[in-house]
């Protein structure tokens, strides 16, 4: 639909941000030209268009930064370049919230974005629906608000992209106040029943910028284990390592929130496109003290593509319950490790996967414990995880001395957690179960349930006494279930 940008602009002035239902463009002319014609020309410019596409399989899911053109457009071109020619009924688009402070997540309440390039309609079919889904998900202006002067740039920057390939698709905008456990959880599961209701063919876009205002290098070792973990397809992990700051992205919410609902739609792969960040671009390389990271990347499915999960050598296994025997023995006796130079770790063992502890004493469990993301290479864990099954387990209490000599051990490492969408999914054998409600979590290992010839609902019942909720507790809307897989060794 064709305007006057600046008529337009200038007759929205007058009206109050809360009786808007077109909102107007805020940071054009300081994110990226205010003058159509030259906003074209960059955009064509980042397109890069002579190049080929790195996907040629159905795309689900986007993520692109939100940095001024001039430093994050030629990243942000290359996530969109891939859906070029593609076809969508619409366009869901989730930044976060830089300046405003809410619970939950803001769902636009009116009728289009608007930047230079035209007019961006939202698909207020799909938002209502979208919104009664949980009280956490809301119809609203807040931070869509466009007057303050620390209005929301996240989600604006990214129109002018979709107005380019993907000309007059509706979209969604909506901007996360909380990027919490909670607040992924209940965007997430609102939008897969929201596309389950109405049956659309949907697009997820993710704003997010990655490391901000660190020294050029310090920046890109951040950033590469950041990339690390959505090569990994772990948004588990992405989430934990977010929460106790461990890595970092503005937009981390808006991202494991894309990579849950593309999965669910079929997304088994994650394709980093192009990262960089300020100091690269001609506009920031004189602050390379200073810089922040960006990166492209597709969520696709590809039909042979299985995530990779070590096998395991005799030799590995040896060492590896070595480790664990030695640890619990340092700990238990308060002696300290003899130097030791070791000529090679194996390389699966420099992998940095998580890991159980289990320890018996005359067949009978004594002690249990692990970590549900990985802190280091696998070899480490595993000490780490035996010093704390040899101390920390508080329903039988600290390993003794006299005991060392009739423990028997197991090592159990998981794969990545996936997202229970439905609990027919879950496989007795296969399986473990992680539940999570906030900040409380529980989790059962998968030889759990077949030691103990449980069934489905038994082992949700057992997860849900382990983690100190009700046992009928994974049925609350509010809980998140996981299941994942693992290599024992015993």
């Amino acid at each position: 639909m064709a305007i006057s940008f600046n008529s337009f602009s200038s007759s929205q002035d007058m009206l109050d941000p809360n009786q808007i239902s077109y909102r107007p463009p805020k940071v054009a002319g300081s994110f990226y030209p205010a003058d159509p014609d030259s906003l074209k020309e960059m955009i064509k410019e980042y397109l890069d268009l002579q190049q080929p596409k790195k996907v040629n399989t159905e795309i689900y899911g986007l993520i692109s930064p939100h940095a001024g053109y001039v430093f994050s457009g030629s990243v942000a071109g290359k996530a969109y370049r891939e859906i070029i020619g593609s076809d969508y009924d619409l366009v869901v688009i989730i930044s976060p919230s830089h300046f405003k402070s809410f619970k939950g997540s803001s769902v636009f309440d009116g009728e289009a974005y608007v930047t230079p390039l035209g007019i961006s309609k939202v698909d207020t079919e799909f938002a209502k629906k979208l919104t009664s889904i949980n009280e956490y998900v809301f119809l609203s202006n807040i931070g869509h608000g466009w007057k303050d002067s620390s209005a929301e740039h996240s989600l604006e920057v990214q129109i002018p992209f979709l107005q380019t390939v993907l000309p007059d698709v509706k979209i969604v905008p909506i901007v996360m106040g909380s990027q919490d456990f909670k607040g992924i959880h209940t965007l997430s599961m609102a939008l897969i029943k929201t596309i389950i209701s109405l049956n659309k063919k949907i697009l997820l876009v993710a704003s997010s910028d990655l490391s901000h205002f660190y020294d050029y290098n310090t920046a890109r070792k951040l950033d590469i284990s950041f990339i690390k973990l959505l090569s990994a397809y772990d948004y588990f992990s992405l989430s934990s390592q977010l929460y106790l700051h461990k890595v970092e992205a503005c937009g981390g919410g808006p991202i494991a929130t894309v990579m849950i609902v593309s999965e669910y739609l079929g997304a088994n792969k994650l394709v980093p496109l192009k990262y960089a960040n300020s100091g690269d671009s001609p506009a920031g390389k004189t602050r390379r003290d200073r810089v922040v990271g960006y990166l492209a990347a597709a969520l696709t499915k590809d039909e042979d593509y299985t995530p990779s999960f070590p096998t395991f050598t005799d030799e590995e296994k040896e060492i590896l319950l070595n480790t664990a025997r030695e640890s619990i023995k340092r700990t238990v006796t308060n002696t300290t490790q003899e130097e030791k130079i070791r000529n090679y770790v194996p390389r699966n063992l420099g992998e940095f996967l998580t890991c159980f502890v289990t320890i018996r004493k005359n067949g009978k469990l004594r002690a249990c414990m692990g970590h549900t993301y990985p802190r280091s290479s696998l070899i480490v864990e595993v000490e780490e995880v035996a010093k704390l099954a040899a101390t920390q387990d508080y329903r039988f209490g600290p390993i003794q001395k006299s005991e060392l000599d009739s423990l028997d051990i197991e090592i159990t490492i998981l794969s990545r957690f996936y997202k229970i969408f439905d609990i027919s999914e879950i496989v007795i054998g296969r399986d473990g179960l992680l539940i999570r409600y906030e900040n409380a979590t529980g989790l059962l290992l998968p030889q759990v349930a077949t030691e103990n010839n449980w069934d489905t609902q038994t082992f949700l019942e057992h997860l849900c006494r382990k983690a100190g909720f009700p046992e009928d507790y994974y049925l609350n809307p509010d809980a998140e279930l996981y299941r994942f897989s693992a290599v024992i060794i015993k």
